[in-house]
């Protein structure tokens, strides 16, 4: 999905989590990013183009009418284009977008629950009241191609026994003590 857009029309989603300033990272200019998660589980995350004053949305799940009305209770009031993409094309996934989340319980050896939301994952870790780790795999891709599809510098170039135990550092993790969160999501060591 994507937006016309001035700095000053997005005001009402707050300061960025993110800037990015080196433009040989960008079409030109300042980037600006945001990311959002929905008590029911849409994540989306917004790009704004500083050179281009042009907004791009990526969600997950991609539902163009759950997002523009997820922007419209932010205080947004743009006109938004969602194009639907060909039956042949998937989507480009990044991090936690189209990623499972698998638990591993304190003092366990294996994940012990795998949800297809993080929102599930809170909800059931604070009902049971859990301690351990919820980390985001990404689906239908090895950790390792998935970290040098996303550019990541320090990936080396590995062979197949590098790579069937390539454990990743940039997934999104986060510990819970009885149920509750204990970091913000912190990238792996």
């Amino acid at each position: 999905m994507t937006f016309a857009s001035t700095r000053e029309e997005l005001r009402p989603l707050g300061e960025p989590g993110f800037i990015e300033e080196d433009s040989l990272r960008t079409a030109g200019g300042r980037e600006f990013n945001w990311a959002f998660e929905s008590a029911s589980g849409l994540r989306f995350s917004l790009r704004w183009s500083e050179a281009m004053k042009y907004s791009v949305v990526v969600a997950d799940p991609p539902d163009p009418s759950a997002v523009v009305a997820a922007l419209r209770s932010l205080g947004l009031n743009a006109t938004f284009t969602t194009r639907e993409l060909p039956e042949h094309r998937h989507l480009q996934r990044r991090m936690a977008l189209g990623c499972v989340w698998l638990f591993t319980g304190e003092g366990a050896v294996q994940v012990t629950a795998v949800f297809s939301r993080k929102a599930l994952a809170d909800a059931w870790l604070a009902k049971m009241q859990l301690s351990g780790e919820l980390v985001a795999y990404p689906l239908d891709t090895s950790v390792y191609e998935a970290e040098r599809h996303w550019g990541i510098p320090e990936v080396p170039q590995l062979g197949p026994e590098g790579i069937q135990r390539f454990v990743g550092r940039v997934a999104e993790r986060y510990a819970y003590r009885d149920g509750k969160p204990v970091n913000s999501g912190a990238s792996s060591p």
